[in-house]
Formats: structure tokens, sequence, C-alpha cells
């Protein structure tokens, strides 16, 4: 027995990291993919922080010009950040995709730590699909594009303050997690429109926690407050623009239907039609799993994932709303990925705390379909993400080329890096002059 006893004890030391590895492997994956095809050259949006790293030289910059809108987006926080890292790192675009990964391991640990603590029974294998979906390539063009840090703040500091809601909820010292919630949706609403949705998910949040009525009415009434005072301010002074999108919904209602379920399917596939019946299947297991959750009386115990799942669904309906008159297969955009993931994860850890917690049938059944899909999604996500490197490498490096000579170039060759060839007309000799980019010492010497 006593050898017996040695050999569990061995064997339990020599497994017990294997989930953690596992968990890790999609972010060292996802290293290596911005190592391999991230190139330094500003590219699309990127160019409008050109004016600003040429303010900050000059002593003019000011707190207007970083609250300045970019289209419908307040982004003053990811514009912060840029700005410091640019100017340490002489703007280097990799640089700051190497901090969009940091945001995704941030998230990732968050969603780590709420799996753990409020799913009860599995061990952490269950969590590696949260790791692959967390880390997809089918988000390729957030991952290779500097300026969608906008987009990646927003996905990161909301999963914290959802967090740190619950946590407010359950321990002491709970002034302090509350007060670090809202802080992280302040961070989240002032990075990209899509951010202020953190408030109504948060609102839903701490209706179903399990908090004593007392408490209850002061966090609810505290978060509404300040998240109502965020959305007056951050639409102050909008000019919002208008997209023919608004119409086209109202006029389409079948089809927004048919882009919210292809933008729901595209978290795991990138095919249309595949994507539109794998959206209605996931949508299904979404409803079945609040229903089963529900009737089960775990609804506070799931707050967390309702919240994911609320905030997930509520920037949905605003793309739905905004951009369905672009097609249906603008729902398939590389961009979207990063938020629409948050309601599979939702999903999937409510129908694991159901099958262990419940030894519900019908939920290990559920479960064992949402799981497939996601596995199944896995190779191909990273076959798509790989192939969509390799031809952003060679676009960026031939828009790296064009920049580095746009002296001799004409208009239209210009439009390869940016539409508005003025722009890059105008701004380029700004990173020269400061010796940014693809002007920088380090990438004249590669």
């Amino acid at each position: 027995m006593s050898k017996i006893s040695e050999k569990g004890r061995v064997l339990n030391y020599v497994t017990r990291p294997l989930p953690y590895l596992l968990i890790s492997l999609p972010a060292v994956l996802s290293l290596l993919y911005v190592r391999s095809f991230g190139v330094d050259v500003p590219f699309g949006d990127t160019w409008t922080m050109v004016p600003f790293f040429d303010k900050l030289s000059s002593g003019t910059l000011s707190v207007s010009d970083l609250w300045r809108q970019h289209f419908e987006h307040r982004v003053f926080f990811p514009r912060i950040a840029m700005l410091l890292l640019g100017t340490a790192t002489a703007f280097d675009n990799v640089a700051i995709m190497y901090l969009i990964q940091v945001c995704f391991l941030v998230t990732l640990i968050v969603l780590l730590l709420a799996f753990k603590d409020s799913v009860v029974g599995p061990n952490l294998f269950f969590f590696v699909p949260v790791s692959f979906l967390v880390f997809s390539l089918g988000q390729y063009w957030n991952m290779l594009v500097a300026w969608s840090l906008t987009f990646v703040f927003v996905q990161t500091f909301a999963v914290l303050a959802l967090y740190l809601l619950y946590v407010a909820s359950r321990t002491d010292p709970k002034r302090l997690a509350f007060l670090a919630a809202l802080v992280s949706g302040t961070v989240a609403s002032f990075s990209s429109a899509q951010g202020l949705f953190v408030w109504p998910a948060g609102f839903v949040q701490l209706l179903i926690a399990p908090v004593e009525r007392p408490a209850k009415r002061v966090l609810i009434g505290v978060w509404s407050l300040v998240g109502l005072g965020e959305w007056i301010f951050y639409f102050y002074g909008l000019n919002v623009p208008r997209h023919r999108s608004e119409r086209y919904f109202l006029d389409n209602p079948n089809l927004g239907v048919d882009y919210f379920l292809t933008a729901l399917g595209g978290s795991l596939v990138r095919q249309q039609v595949i994507a539109l019946v794998i959206g209605l299947i996931l949508a299904c297991l979404i409803a079945a799993s609040l229903l089963f959750i529900y009737r089960a009386g775990k609804l506070g115990e799931c707050s967390f994932w309702i919240a994911l799942l609320s905030f997930s669904f509520l920037f949905l309906l605003s793309i739905v709303v905004g951009r369905s008159g672009m097609g249906t297969e603008n729902a398939l955009s590389s961009k979207y990925p990063t938020f629409t993931a948050l309601a599979v994860i939702g999903a999937y850890a409510m129908l694991i705390k159901l099958v262990f917690e419940q030894r519900s049938r019908i939920g290990a059944a559920l479960l064992g379909l949402l799981t497939t899909l996601i596995v199944i999604s896995i190779p191909v996500s990273y076959a798509e993400g790989v192939a969509a490197g390799k031809e952003l490498e060679v676009n960026r490096e031939r828009a790296a080329r064009v920049i580095s000579t746009y002296k001799s170039q004409p208009d239209e060759a210009l439009t390869v890096v940016n539409r508005s060839s003025w722009r890059v007309r105008e701004w380029a000799p700004i990173l020269e002059r400061l010796d940014y980019t693809v002007f920088s010492e380090s990438e004249r010497h590669n």
C-alpha cells in the first residue's frame, strides 16, 4: 500500500502542472503568431496616432486631444497606452501587438480565477477550451493591427470589471473590489463605444447576485449612477455618425437575425453558411443553459457568467444595428470574435457547473455538444489564422517599403498603407522626423 501511495503522490506531482501547461499553450502560440507575422508599420486607423506623437514631441498635447472622438468611439485610454509604449519603442507597432497579447492574458487569468471559484467539481483540464477561445486566431486582425488595442482594452477591462463585481458581492473587503470594478468599467467605457455595455451587464449581474438586500441596493444604486453618468459624459458633445445599416436593420429584421447568428457562429468558424448554422446551435445552447441554471436555482452563483453573456449579446445587437446593412459576410469580421467568444465561454462555464453540481444528463449532452464544437473549431481557426497572417505579413511589408520611400511614391501607391493617401503624404514626414516605426534606426538596420 505504501508503494502504491508513493506512486500516486509522484504521479500527482507530475500531472498537477499539466492542465496549466495546456492552458498556457494558446498564449505561447499567439506570441509566436505575432512574432512570425507582425510587421512594424502603421496601417489603417493606426495612422491617426501620428498627430498625437507630433503634439507630444512639441509639448502641445492636451487632454482634449486625447478625448477627441474617433468616429463614434472615445479611445482615451488606448491612446494614452499607445503614446506611452510608442514613445519608449519608437512607435513600434509590433510592441503594441505584444501589449494586445498581454491584455488577452489578463482576460484569461481573470476567467480562470472565476472558473476556479464559481464552477465547483471539474479539474482544470475543462478550462483548456476557454484558453483556446480567448487566444483564437479567428481574431487575427485584432492580433496583428496595433489600433485594435482599442477593442482589446474594452474586452479586458470589461471582463475585469465584471469579475471584481463578482468578488465584491462575495468577499470582504467589498468596498475595495467594488471601487476597482468602477475604475475598470471606466477604462472599458472610454476605450471604445462597446465598453459602455459593461454598465448594463454589471447591472444584470448585481440584480441576480446573492447579496444581502441592503448591500445590494447600495451596490446597484452606485453602479447605476456612475454608469449613467459615464454614458451621459461619453455622448456629451459627441457627433454620432449615421450608418446606412440602421435603416436597413429596421426594414430587414430577418436579415438582422441572420447577421446576429452568423456573428455568434463566427466566434468558432468563418464560413458564412456554417457560421449561421453554428450560431443557431449556440443560441439554442445558451438559452438552454440559462433555463437549466434558472430551474436549478443557480442564477446567483452564475452571475458573472450571465454578465459575460449579457455583455457579449449587447455587443452583438450593436453591430447588428450598426453594420448589418454591409451584408451578412461582414458578420464574419475578424474583429468580432474578441467579444462574441465571451458568450460561448459563459454558456460553457454554466453547463460545466450544471453537470458537476446537478448531475444533469441533459446538461452533459449539451456540454458535450458545445465542447465538440469548440474543439473542432480550434484546428480550423489556426489554419485560417496562419493563412491570413501570411497574407497580412506580405501586405504590411509592402506597405513598409512604400512608406519608407513615400517621397518618390505616387498617391495610388500610398493607398496600400491608408485609403486616404493625403494622410500618408502629410504624416509620414512626422514619423521620419521622429525616427519612428519604419524610419527608426532599428528598422533601417533590418
